[in-house]
């Protein structure tokens, strides 16, 4: 391309075929949790569990497969897993465990093989295009990867809210009709299936590095490269906090306080500032306001701030879970502020989460980009990333009685993350331009 606009027109079209794919997947995997919420959290493990696992051999995988089928068209196969996942939910399962929750369980282990390739190809596509635009325009790379992921999580971060709104609107305009279930999931697989084929759309980036990885190069990267192994501790965190707002959160504090009537608006308003945060830290970055370094500050700051206050606060149980239900039922009338502090919390988390989400792929992109570590580098951020969602769901439930404890793990490992973010800054390999840095530094001085 000739033109930067073309690089940012693919990364354009990547983040609403995002949209599309994870808006019908999202909300399909959260109806799924609340209409059986042991099948739920089943599916989670067993997705999580495969996403992390496959990660390690995803590069040479993704790499082969790129070059039979190419970019775009891998991503539609992909992206297929995800339509067959929510549309398997028009079979009808029994409440108790049965041999028919394989069918369930086995969609979310194929969702769970496809994902390693969807996002490392996401990511790769992203970077590639970041590296191509910093080369055209003669600019720092720092610049176009914090502006292209940026760009992607503002509309992809908009699936959970568009999601969510979709299945609620269904359900609230149908009521209690007897096929209401059968629309919603049909029209979910619908949306993830129009999402998946703007990926033909997409134009070409070619890497820079013809390398074909390995198998053992993700785990090499991992545990050789100090600059992985020093962001590893912060995409754990990163998985295992979202695990924990998306799950725990909404047992913790949003059902007891608000009903769970609330859990999908609650969801859904974390979705839509995650968006709008993600764009904003994005275009500090990109023009050269802020450092990453004091994003990654700032966003350390507001998650532990989440952490502390939901420790703090004697959260009223103004709904109550009966022994053998699922279904909450009020013993107190809720207060409107208690409800308000209940999404004031859900917003300072997004805010800090949408940098813990969108800082580690643009910072891995400008280490790698260009070189043949770039498709490892990307793999092992999701294999990390998804491995804290697998091990959050895992304390959970011997933790599930001591809310205090999980929430203490949390923002101890929080704090180590930023430790050693901040030795990988200072010590390692600069997380800024080194413009950025020096203008920063001489701001300091000047104001001292």
């Amino acid at each position: 391309a000739t033109d930067e606009s073309a690089y940012r027109k693919g990364v354009r079209l990547l983040s609403f075929a995002f949209l599309g794919v994870f808006g019908g997947f999202q909300a399909a995997q959260g109806l799924q949790s609340s209409l059986n919420a042991e099948l739920g959290e089943l599916n989670l493990a067993c997705l999580y569990g495969t996403f992390a696992v496959l990660c390690l051999i995803t590069p040479p995988v993704f790499s082969l497969l790129e070059r039979i089928m190419g970019m775009q068209w891998l991503l539609l196969v992909c992206s297929a897993a995800y339509a067959a996942m929510a549309l398997s939910n028009l079979l009808a399962l029994p409440a108790e465990p049965s041999p028919m929750w394989a069918v369930p369980v086995a969609f979310n282990v194929l969702v769970g093989v496809a994902a390693p390739l969807l996002w490392t190809a996401q990511n790769t596509y992203v970077g590639r295009s970041a590296a191509a635009a910093a080369k055209l325009l003669q600019e720092p790379t720092e610049k176009w990867t914090a502006s292209y992921n940026s760009l992607f999580f503002s509309i992809y971060q908009f699936a959970g809210m568009f999601g969510n709104i979709l299945a609620s609107v269904i359900l609230l305009s149908l009521g209690e009709l007897a096929w209401a279930r059968d629309v919603l999931f049909v029209t979910l697989g619908i949306v993830s299936l129009l999402g998946a084929f703007l990926f033909i759309a997409m134009p070409s980036v070619e890497g820079a590095d013809d390398k074909h990885p390995s198998l053992l190069d993700t785990s090499r990267l991992a545990f050789t490269d100090a600059r992985m192994a020093l962001m590893i501790p912060l995409m754990v965190t990163n998985g295992m906090t979202l695990a924990f707002f998306l799950g725990d959160f909404q047992t913790d504090v949003t059902c007891p306080v608000a009903g769970s009537a609330f859990t999908g608006f609650v969801i859904a308003s974390f979705f839509g500032v995650n968006a709008v945060s993600s764009a904003t830290w994005g275009r500090l970055i990109s023009t050269g306001r802020v450092s990453r370094r004091l994003v990654f500050f700032l966003a350390t700051l507001l998650v532990a701030l989440f952490l502390v206050l939901k420790l703090m606060w004697k959260a009223p149980s103004n709904y109550q879970l009966p022994q053998g239900t699922t279904d909450w039922k009020m013993v107190t009338t809720p207060k409107a502020l208690d409800i308000i502090f209940v999404f004031a919390l859900a917003a300072i988390f997004a805010v800090g989460d949408s940098f813990f989400e969108s800082g580690p792929p643009m910072t891995l992109q400008s280490f790698y980009a260009g070189s043949g570590a770039l498709v490892p580098a990307m793999a092992n951020y999701k294999l990390w990333q998804s491995l804290g969602f697998a091990i959050q769901f895992f304390i959970a439930i011997p933790l599930k009685h001591l809310p205090e404890v999980r929430g203490m793990l949390l923002l101890a490992w929080t704090a180590v993350s930023w430790l050693c973010i901040l030795v990988l800054d200072r010590c390692i390999a600069p997380l800024d331009d080194q413009r950025i840095q020096m203008r920063d530094e001489v701001g300091s001085e000047n104001t001292s």
